[in-house]
């Protein structure tokens, strides 16, 4: 298992948007199924059902590997194969995976079209490899990848907006959930489905994008029609988590944010600080401390290890046993847990009591609540918004706006009107 090398996760959802590619696509489909037939891999021709799967999974597979020219770098295209994946339970496959997707991988590869680079493999819990392919020199004689237009593809509405995990395994993922819809789910997938629309329609660009693409640090591509949000609920819980995911701009690091033009203007952030202490403050039903509530010794000394350690804390179910990853080097060199941790109740006792009791998911799904019903908001005063964990993305002229609406949302959920919001210009 190669950790350096960079990974591209398929996703299912794009599409060609040209004729060019789109004739490319069947034609590709086309040699599969004669190569099957005339070598005996499959006996008998396809049902009309099940060919429209195969060209579906085919096109899908095609257009990932065009993505995947696009990108700098020589990244490779990790590929499901597990059963549970492709066949879930509940009967809720996206209608690209299945047996359809796992053969037409075989085929591209028998044609040279594709390399397996990697078949997936389990040593344990902990060490997995992900099936890993890319595409061949002669894949551009099937493919226009020369050079790769990713205008030529646009992708799909996610099939499940609201999606509930469960708990994270040692490798940190979680394996959906499948539930019956109800009229709250509907109700959240509905307002999902809204935004996506505006998104759709909004004129948001990528500054300088050329031919070539970045991967972003969710495996993702960053392309600016990645717009289709979904929302994400922890723990098989409906009242933990809550998190929207999926747009392009959560791919990208926080300082290629500045690239991202929306009606034509550079963008601000706009976004709560402190969110999840205040909210907790919220909770303890505590008056809000004044000043920086990370600013544990009131001179920024080791700020960002307080922050951590106190989010920790509030993620915790039980007492926290060891530092956090990446805090103790914010503290002075002999630093006990013990010792921070109780300068840290000292200095917040109101909300001590709820440290090591994992209220942290309940108060993210808060803090999702009054992203999603800001940007809602924002969307109906005609304000393109990008929506991250605790802020939004605005045009710059828009920033001010956004700010009050931020303001006014946080006092309607909380009753408290202590939110702190700063405002940050992002031009380059």
């Amino acid at each position: 298992m190669d950790d350096q090398i960079e990974l591209m996760w398929f996703d299912p959802q794009f599409r060609s948007r040209t004729a060019e590619l789109s004739a490319a696509i069947e034609r590709i489909g086309d040699q599969l199924i004669e190569h099957e037939l005339a070598n005996g891999i499959r006996q008998r021709a396809r049902q009309p059902a099940d060919k429209k799967k195969f060209y579906l999974a085919v096109g899908a597979l095609a257009c990932n590997l065009l993505l995947l020219k696009a990108a700098e770098g020589d990244a490779k295209l990790a590929i499901p194969r597990a059963h549970g994946f492709l066949w879930p339970k509940g009967g809720n496959a996206n209608p690209v995976f299945g047996q359809h997707f796992l053969t037409a991988i075989d085929l591209l590869a028998a044609l040279k079209l594709i390399h397996e680079d990697c078949k997936g493999f389990r040593i344990s819990e902990r060490l997995k490899q992900a099936s890993l392919i890319s595409p061949t020199e002669h894949l551009a004689s099937c493919l226009p990848l020369n050079p790769p237009d990713w205008r030529s593809i646009y992708r799909l509405d996610d099939p499940a907006l609201i999606i509930l995990k469960e708990g994270k395994d040692e490798d940190g993922r979680a394996q959906a959930v499948s539930f019956k819809p109800t009229a709250r789910t509907k109700q959240w997938a509905g307002q999902i489905r809204r935004m996506n629309r505006h998104l759709r329609d909004a004129q948001i660009e990528i500054a300088g994008a050329s031919d070539k693409l970045a991967i972003g640090k969710d495996g993702q591509i960053i392309a600016p029609y990645r717009r289709s949000l979904r929302r994400i609920f922890n723990n098989g819980k409906w009242g933990h988590g809550g998190r929207l995911a999926g747009g392009f701009w959560m791919s990208m690091e926080r300082s290629e944010r500045k690239r991202i033009r929306i009606d034509g203007e550079p963008i601000a952030d706009v976004d709560y600080q402190q969110l999840f202490p205040r909210l907790a403050y919220v909770r303890a039903r505590a008056e809000q401390p004044d000043g920086d509530i990370y600013d544990v010794q009131g001179d920024q000394t080791g700020r960002d290890g307080w922050k951590r350690l106190m989010n920790a804390l509030l993620f915790a179910n039980g007492p926290l046993k060891n530092w956090p990853e990446e805090t103790l080097q914010h503290f002075p060199a002999g630093t006990k847990l013990r010792d921070a941790i109780k300068m840290l109740c000292q200095k917040h006792g109101p909300i001590a009591p709820l440290f090591g009791t994992g209220l942290g998911f309940e108060l993210m799904r808060a803090e999702s609540d009054i992203i999603i019903e800001v940007t809602t908001q924002l969307f109906r005063q005609g304000i393109t918004a990008l929506p991250l964990h605790d802020a939004v993305l605005v045009a710059e002229s828009r920033a001010v706006a956004a700010q009050k609406e931020m303001q006014d949302e946080f006092e309607r959920q909380t009753g408290c009107g202590c939110a702190i919001l700063k405002i940050k210009v992002m031009s380059e």
